[in-house]
Order: C-alpha cells, then structure tokens, then sequence
C-alpha cells in the first residue's frame, strides 16, 4: 500500500510550506490571492513571525499550528488552516486576533502604536450554514451608518467545503486558483504529475507544490504529522470513552434517583391513607412504614 500523500490542508504541512522565512515569496503570493487585494493594495514583503519549530511537537501535539506574519506597512496576519471545525469557531478567531493585536503594546507605549490585524482562517469545513459564500469577511462597523472603524481588525473565513472544482466555471482568479492548489493539491504528488495549465503562470503556486512534495519525501516531517494525528485520535478517544461512560453513571444514578423518588411517593400515599382510613397512631405507623414518627406527624 502507498504512503499516504499529505496535501495543504494538513496544518503541519501548511505551516511548513507557508512558515518558512526561506520561502517568504509562498506566503506573500497566498496572502495577496485569498484577500483578492489589486495592484498597489498588493502586499510585497512580510516577515514571518512564529517559524516552524518541530520541538513543539514533541511536548505538545495539540499546539495551535497557525502562521503569524507581518508586513512592511506593520500590518499583522494570523493564518491558520483548520480540517476539523470546532464548535465557536468565530470565537476562537477573535480569541486569536485580539491577542496578536494586543501583542504590539508594549508597557508605557500609545495605542496609535497599534496596526490592523487580519485573521485568515482557512476551513475545511462548513462553518457558516446560513450562506453560500465561501468567504466571509467581519470587521467593525457603526450599525447604523455602517461606516467602518477602519485599520483595527478584520476577520476572514475561507470555507473550502464550499468550493467545487467540478463547478461548471474556469479557474479564472488568483484566488480560485489557491483554493484549487490547497484543496487538491494531492491529486498531483509527484513532480512529473501535469498541474491544469491555470495554475502554471500563477505565482507561488509551483513553488507551494515543490513544498508540499519535498515535505511528503521527509520522515522527520512524516513521523510528525503521524504522531500528532495519532495524538488527536487517542486524545479524541479517551474523550469519548469518558463521555460514554459518564452518561452510563448518569443512567445508573437518574435510574436509583428514580427508584428512590418512587419509593418515597409511594410510602407518602401510604402515610396518608393510614391516617385518613385507619385508627392507627403516629407511633404505630411509623413502625409499620420505617418512616420517623415526626416525620409522619407533618403530614397530620
């Protein structure tokens, strides 16, 4: 059986193709493709501020493997691709973007210090059910003039459950093109694969996919993404068994809380048709019921 062939929306190979400050030019030409941004708005250098770091595997599987750059106008990017949505996706986001924002102040600095963060999160999933849109853009605005508090922050949700590469439609736009090279890039894993001839003239993307194979062809990358993955799944697992057998002691307790409920209604009901039906006294039906004579005085 053939090894596995690891393509973009794998986070460890993301953050290796796109992390690397060797190969700086990859993630400018992402960047640039997926804010669609136009001629002079087109960024043209970042440094990349959190490099990949293999030993941060090694004591922590479940670290949060994102790509946090800067350009040179000061603006901050968090990138972060994402196969599993988890619930309060959106929050987690504004989680992540407030602390690289904050991160620029430094004590006894002013806020115009301050630069605009992007948050780009990348899912492979479906997170936004009530629209079509494959990305989603949130920012600050007045609700009623809807005019922007501008350069504070902005977050984007590029969802590639949504994008079809069989929709009937060219890859016509920088920004199709990378979704195309990031969803299915592992339909092309060697070099003599033929890429469809849209992405050929796209800049970064050659680039991204000679990455993406040499990644594949290192062990030390492999035994990484494997046991981070065997991580997830046995950290996912032991969840479940937990939650399993939670609900098995919950049944257990809710089924002896039930029977003791029932019990106590029925002794109740008893109590009260002793006294209502019969001469006996208190003294004489508790010891008949086992039930504390002042107890059963209240119900008189």
């Amino acid at each position: 059986m053939s090894e596995t062939f690891y393509n973009l929306t794998n986070d460890i190979l993301f953050k290796l193709t796109f992390g690397d400050p060797k190969k700086s030019k990859i993630l400018i030409c992402l960047i640039n493709a997926l804010l669609q941004l136009q001629d002079s708005e087109k960024i043209v250098e970042v440094e990349i501020l959190n490099p990949f770091n293999d030993k941060e595997f090694t004591g922590d599987k479940l670290s949060i493997v994102d790509v946090k750059a800067k350009d040179s106008l000061g603006v901050l990017y968090n990138i972060e691709m994402q196969v599993q949505v988890p619930k309060d996706w959106e929050k987690r986001a504004l989680y992540y973007a407030s602390k690289l924002y904050t991160s620029q102040l430094k004590e006894s600095q002013f806020y115009g210090r301050l630069n605009k963060t992007i948050s780009i999160s990348i899912l492979n999933e479906t997170c936004f059910q009530d629209n079509n849109q494959i990305h989603n853009i949130y920012s600050f605005h007045n609700t009623k003039s809807l005019k922007p508090l501008d350069n504070l922050m902005e977050l984007h949700f590029i969802e590639l459950s949504k994008f079809n590469k069989d929709k009937s439609r060219a890859l016509s736009s920088p920004f199709e093109k990378w979704l195309y090279t990031l969803k299915y890039g592992d339909n092309y894993p060697k070099e003599s694969d033929m890429l469809p001839h849209e992405l050929v003239s796209e800049a970064g993307i050659k680039e991204a996919f000679d990455a993406m194979r040499y990644a594949n062809a290192d062990q030390q990358t492999r035994y990484l993404i494997e046991a981070r993955q065997k991580f997830i799944r046995d950290h996912l697992s032991m969840k479940e068994d937990a939650r399993q057998e939670g609900l098995k002691e919950g049944l257990k307790e809710g089924l002896e809380e039930g029977i003791k409920e029932g019990i106590e209604q029925g002794i109740e009901k008893v109590i009260l048709n002793l006294i209502q039906n019969s001469t006996m006294n208190d003294l004489e039906i508790s010891k008949l019921t086992s039930v504390d004579i002042k107890t059963i005085s209240q119900y008189r």
